[in-house]
């Protein structure tokens, strides 16, 4: 990672202009045509939520803005960010958090993140991976298909951690259609960074094969 040098950075005055805004998160959610990724999983017999966590991060780690962090109220750029979901605990209606590190490739990530998850138990959290600033909160929610969502979280200016969420897909013209949102931190997040993810997030799921 690298210390961002604020008088040499192209978004210094956006940056100055919403990192002082009592909520200065915002959210936005998608409709994502996932009937290809559907088919991908289930030829190769994957994990829908893993694969999809994976596919999803590694998308959002090729654009810049997306790994930006505050750390003691400064900025940071991360090589890298990782996932933190949620994943159920067997037998229960409970849940728990699991921390992975990413993986240069899908199966072997998923396989981290089931053994990781099984090493884990019940335990709800693993705080020392949880305390990492270089991270992606996910959950999900694929009981029904929604149209809006909220998150619960602490009033933090300098919480910069982008929170994914996703949905039951439902199929529309032949075709499986999930909703997908996203919360980011505006001081290093605009539209444009959220519109250009969502579209290679998008491409990269039609061209699973």
């Amino acid at each position: 990672m690298k210390k961002i040098d604020i008088e040499k950075w192209d978004r210094k005055n956006t940056y100055n202009f919403f990192k002082d805004i009592d909520v200065p998160r915002y959210l936005m959610t998608f409709d994502l045509d996932v009937t290809n990724f559907y088919r991908y999983v289930k030829k190769n017999k994957f994990s829908f939520y893993l694969a999809f966590i994976y596919i999803v991060v590694n998308q959002m780690n090729e654009i810049e803005n997306f790994r930006y962090r505050f750390i003691d109220g400064e900025r940071y750029l991360f090589d890298l960010t990782h996932p933190s979901f949620t994943d159920r605990i067997e037998n229960s209606d409970n849940f728990k958090i699991v921390t992975v590190l990413m993986e240069n490739e899908i199966e072997k990530f998923m396989n981290k993140a089931k053994s990781t998850s099984i090493k884990q138990g019940n335990v709800f959290i693993n705080p020392e991976m949880e305390m990492r600033n270089d991270l992606v909160y996910i959950t999900t929610f694929p009981w029904a298909k929604y149209t809006q969502v909220s998150h619960a979280h602490q009033l933090d200016k300098f919480d910069a951690i982008p929170k994914l969420v996703w949905g039951k897909f439902e199929e529309v013209n032949q075709r499986f259609i999930m909703p997908f949102s996203i919360e980011v931190h505006h001081a290093f997040v605009d539209g444009l960074h959220v519109g250009k993810f969502i579209n290679l997030l998008q491409e990269k799921l039609i061209s699973c094969e």
